[in-house]
């Protein structure tokens, strides 16, 4: 085979750096969007990972669970339902004082 030799024009060089300027450009740009994407692919899989396997670890979880627990979770602590006795009896005495004034506001002092 014989290989074509010819030297190439001023013109087909400048074109010639031309597109291996673009080629490096171009290479460059998919290089950095690979460099971006990879670290943000890895934790899409490793969040959506944890997510389905935090809630079905939390759903086996619950089931494991005895009766006994379960009601622990539902009970009002005691602090709570101090403070809802407490909030109880603060709401009967407003009561019992917008009565008052209502009743003294009705009252003729003539």
């Amino acid at each position: 085979t014989t290989v074509n030799s010819r030297k190439l024009s001023p013109r087909e060089q400048r074109d010639c750096e031309v597109i291996e300027k673009l080629i490096r450009s171009y290479f460059w740009i998919v290089r950095k969007n690979i460099q971006d994407s990879v670290p943000k692919a890895i934790m899409h899989f490793l969040v959506n990972y944890v997510k389905d396997q935090l809630q079905s670890e939390l759903v086996a979880s619950l089931y494991k669970t005895s009766t006994h627990e379960h009601d622990e979770l539902l009970d009002e602590s005691g602090q709570i339902a101090q403070r809802r006795k407490d909030a109880q009896e603060m709401l009967e005495a407003l009561h019992k004082a917008n009565q008052i004034i209502s009743e003294v506001r009705e009252t003729h002092l003539w």
